[in-house]
């Protein structure tokens, strides 16, 4: 048989085992692999030698700011830039700065932007607010993969939800057997310690106590009290503090249905080591101390942190430094989704020794269960679709925000001028290279919409 690509020479990375091996691709779905020498016919060839082959990122939390804000980022240079950082799979968090997904009219605006403009793989997530709690069943049935909600203000267009509005979401989300995610801050505490330090010279330690971590935790501990309650299933988003993957392990065994993701930021940065960046790290949640980002790292590692989110949401230098020098106005937000993945090869399997088949867990496999995508997405196994990406482990790079293939180029970042010993060779969607050696390989259009498939018996109640 004559195959479409073989890759040899990789150390692969599966559920199971990690090996030195070869892949076959046909059609766009991996055909044959195994560890030895491969002989078989094909219409390309690539020999991999000292490099890894991994199952393709899932990214469960990024922000392309399309439509409304695609100087910032759009579908086009954001798939692009997660193509350079080892992702073939987004989930397109709803929150748009114009038509957010509220319903089947937004939902299908942002459906025709992707067909035109994605380069890798892409599902959304739909809206969860008090406004749009009967557009709830529609969405899913669409293909939204959850239901997004904020317990803080997230502006204009799109209403938080209080308290009770997150338990009656819940209840719907759970009548259909959906996932509701959450932005989890407690927004009376989060008004009450904002108002507390409102005198204080704005810094990134005053915006974390403005929005502590007790804040999030209580809204963590609300949240899971209404997941028990309601038998939703819940997503908590971009969690920040270790002390809510304790909260969230002991709810798991009481039955409570749970996952969380972290972001890289949270496990490389802090308001202390980062002071020097002011309003360009400030985001929400905030980034915590060094001794909270730490002990983070001990819940990825064992497995309570599900997977990673990069909560990519880059800015201009104007909505970083307001114009009237009022840094508390700034916008919340960085970029992350091209640096995400060699942060996490960097920090966690180089210098904190995570296993590689727990890296592939917290990067790709977990979400694509979690989020009705696997076996299709998010293994690399006959039958699932060739999504991966080479990684040399012994290399030296600089990165630099001005070769990022994102919209706004905007160089104020964490990670700037940083040096990484490992680096992302290429990426593969569906068996066809969409970035290789710096350069992006295939046009803007390549990428398709991925609709999960739910458990039929669940489905069915």
């Amino acid at each position: 048989m004559k195959y479409d690509l073989v890759i040899y020479n990789a150390k692969i990375v599966t559920e199971e085992e990690v090996f030195l091996g070869y892949i076959c691709v046909s059609d766009g779905k991996i055909a044959a692999m195994g560890s030895d020498a491969p002989v078989y016919e094909a219409a390309q060839s690539l020999d991999a030698k000292g490099m890894l082959l991994l199952p393709g990122a899932i990214d469960t939390h990024p922000h392309f700011f399309e439509p409304g804000a695609e100087a910032r980022e759009d579908l086009e240079h954001g798939t692009q830039a997660a193509a350079s950082g080892g992702f073939t799979t987004i989930l397109d968090m709803p929150n748009t700065p114009e038509h957010p997904v509220l319903d089947l009219e937004a939902f299908a605006l942002k459906q025709e932007r992707a067909e035109r403009k994605a380069l890798i793989d892409y599902a959304f997530w739909g809206a969860a607010t008090p406004k749009n709690i009967e557009q709830f069943v529609p969405l899913h049935k669409q293909g939204c993969v959850g239901f997004k909600a904020f317990t803080v203000y997230a502006g204009s267009n799109y209403p938080f939800s209080d308290e009770y509005s997150q338990l009656k979401e819940m209840e719907k989300v759970a009548s259909f057997h959906g996932i509701f995610g959450a932005h989890a801050e407690d927004r009376t505490l989060v008004n009450g310690f904002s108002n507390e330090h409102k005198e204080e010279p704005w810094s990134l330690a005053v915006h974390d106590a403005s929005r502590p971590w007790i804040a999030e935790l209580t809204a963590i501990n609300t949240l899971l009290l209404y997941a028990e309650k309601t038998g939703c299933k819940l997503h908590i988003c971009h969690m920040s503090i270790p002390e809510g993957a304790e909260r969230i392990a002991s709810a798991r065994r009481m039955g409570v249905d749970v996952t969380v993701e972290t972001c890289a930021h949270y496990l490389t940065l802090n308001y202390q080591d980062q002071a020097y960046l002011g309003t360009f790290a400030m985001i929400n949640p905030p980034l915590r101390s060094r001794d909270r980002m730490e002990r983070l790292w001990k819940y990825v590692l064992d497995g309570t942190i599900d997977y990673l989110g990069t909560d990519h949401a880059p800015y201009l230098l104007s909505d970083k430094l307001p114009p009237d020098g009022d840094l508390r106005k700034a916008a919340c937000g960085a970029p992350e989704i091209d640096v995400a993945i060699p942060l996490i090869l960097e920090e966690g399997v180089r210098n904190r020794k995570m296993p590689l088949q727990r890296f592939a867990a917290f990067t790709s496999t977990n979400a694509a269960k979690r989020f009705g995508l696997y076996p299709r997405k998010g293994i690399l196994a006959v039958g699932a679709d060739a999504d991966f990406y080479l990684v040399d482990m012994d290399t030296n790079w600089t990165y630099s925000r001005k070769n990022s293939f994102s919209a706004s180029k905007l160089d104020k970042f964490a990670h700037e001028g940083r040096t990484f010993h490992c680096r992302i060779v290429s990426t593969w969607v569906r068996g066809n290279a969409v970035y290789r050696d710096g350069v992006i390989k295939q046009k803007p259009g390549y990428g398709r919409m991925i609709r999960p498939e739910w458990d039929s018996q669940k489905e069915k109640g």
